[in-house]
């Protein structure tokens, strides 16, 4: 049984009786797609064990001669550098690393089930698979790139609609349905991730806290999620309450103060996103379109801008003596600003969990705050040149055999890489508490994707962002301003998937 499915399962059950309960497992990439019915403790546990069993489809009997199976995969001088760098491919030989030997014992499957020998070539992916399809060259089977990049090989017509691959079922629960369903156009996707990769898991925005304070506060944040109680006027209360002038100077200064909210720029799209609202939404033909509830864009961008603002609250990159030097990323001081118990909460990508690993400060995870309480669900986002998936180079001369070893390794990677991911190297190893792997159960769940952020046409979604960050009310100005030139530059994105048709 995969224990991480478990866990979701769980904590999702745990939560149908508040309005924040999701509809079935299958929402997870990590989930499956089955839903059950418990009205019992028993039925429950039975229902939890039905569906959390492992499934493995039968393959076609293939034997590939031993020849190479080549990916394209992130190198330290691919998007956001070495912190990035694609670890969940390919792997020489066992080290002892919990991840590094769960990726060779996939890949030795794979190799003796399909006499294939599995290879990557690290590189600037988005350079690397043009000038390979441009050039004509066949020694590239697939691609691991970031999602925005997928995207854009898609619709520059250098990648293969994976909806017709053979032997690629993408309705399996081991592909995330999220992003199939959010970044398609017309039906057709060039890009899909979920257990194949566990980097979109890494790229997701969360959100920890500092266990002793949020106790010299009296607050049991783990209950408030559990009891629907956890939206963002409450976490921006329970922040402010959390600063101290630790100097005495009478103001708020990074390097030496205590905090409620510890984030780079970028939890505006977090707080943003928490919401449920996106910029974009699809046609009838499953065509984007540039669609959004404007008054309630409104009211987020406000709430969110009043958090991100105050900067006697909130200390974020560049500001209040944070910046770049002394060896260090001002990401990293953030981090170690957290590590050292000077902030309530810490915003950043699931990475940072594993970054903080010899931290002697015990901190927890829950989700980014729902808008209001009474918003059903919570929402994350994932960062677009964090988070991988695969592609299929148009140049591909094999494509039943591409679909093939794609399928399997998405497959075997379930009780393999996402398992010694989720339940080793999370849980146990960097995780302080059981709890904090139920609230990743919910946070991974409930992750959502934006063309509009993808893409970003007219400069819109940046705008937005700039607004929440500066905490400037002119949503609706703004908006109106950038419609035109993102409904142009939309056109053109559409335009160019249809001629890819």
């Amino acid at each position: 049984m995969n224990n991480y499915k478990l866990r979701l399962c769980a904590a999702i059950l745990a939560l149908s009786s508040v309005a924040s309960v999701f509809a079935s497992c299958g929402s997870s990439d990590a989930g499956d797609t089955r839903t059950t019915e418990a009205n019992t403790a028993a039925d429950t546990a039975a229902a939890t064990e039905e569906i959390t069993t492992d499934y493995m489809p039968v393959f076609p009997e293939k034997d590939y001669g031993g020849d190479e199976f080549l990916f394209l995969t992130s190198s330290d001088a691919d998007d956001n550098g070495r912190d990035w760098e694609t670890f969940d491919i390919y792997a020489e030989t066992a080290t002892g690393d919990v991840i590094t030997d769960a990726v060779y014992e996939r890949n030795m499957w794979l190799e003796e089930t399909f006499n294939i020998k599995i290879g990557e070539y690290k590189c600037v992916t988005m350079t690397e698979t043009k000038k390979a399809v441009q050039a004509g060259v066949t020694d590239y089977d697939a691609v691991m790139t970031a999602i925005a990049n997928g995207c854009s090989l898609g619709a520059e017509n250098y990648t293969l609609d994976l909806t017709q691959v053979p032997n690629l079922d993408l309705k399996q629960s081991w592909w995330d349905q999220g992003v199939l369903r959010d970044t398609s156009i017309n039906n057709r996707n060039y890009i899909a991730t979920g257990d194949i990769s566990i980097v979109d898991n890494e790229a997701t925005w969360v959100l920890m806290f500092n266990k002793q304070m949020a106790q010299n506060l009296d607050l049991d944040l783990y209950q408030m999620v559990y009891d629907n109680q956890w939206d963002m006027e409450t976490f921006y209360k329970y922040a402010q309450q959390a600063v101290k002038d630790l100097n005495g100077d009478g103001k708020m200064y990074g390097p030496e103060d205590q905090f409620g909210f510890a984030t780079s720029d970028q939890s505006a799209q977090g707080l943003m996103y928490a919401s449920g609202l996106k910029l974009s939404s699809k046609d009838a033909d499953d065509y984007p379109i540039i669609d959004t509830n404007l008054e309630k864009l409104t009211e987020v961008v406000i709430a969110a801008g009043e958090i991100m603002s105050d900067a006697d609250t909130t200390i974020i990159t560049t500001k209040n003596g944070i910046v770049d030097g002394d060896g260090l990323a001002a990401s990293d001081k953030l981090r170690m600003l957290f590590e050292e118990g000077r902030a309530l909460f810490f915003g950043e990508v699931m990475a940072c969990v594993g970054r903080m690993r010899n931290s002697t400060t015990d901190f927890g995870l829950i989700p980014f705050p729902k808008y209001d309480l009474a918003q059903e669900n919570y929402y994350h986002f994932v960062h677009k040149t964090a988070g991988k998936g695969v592609c299929i180079p148009t140049t591909q001369l094999d494509i039943e055999m591409a679909g093939l070893i794609i399928e399997a390794m998405a497959a075997k990677s379930v009780g393999t890489v996402t398992e010694a991911y989720y339940d080793k190297a999370l849980t146990y190893k960097y995780m302080r508490d059981e709890e904090s792997a139920k609230m990743l159960d919910i946070i991974l769940a409930s992750r959502i994707y934006d063309l509009a952020y993808i893409y970003d046409w007219g400069s819109l979604f940046s705008q937005m962002f700039s607004l929440i960050v500066s905490g400037k009310d002119t949503v609706a100005s703004t908006w109106d301003k950038r419609l035109s030139a993102a409904g142009k530059a939309l056109t053109k994105t559409v335009d160019a998937y249809k001629e890819n048709e």
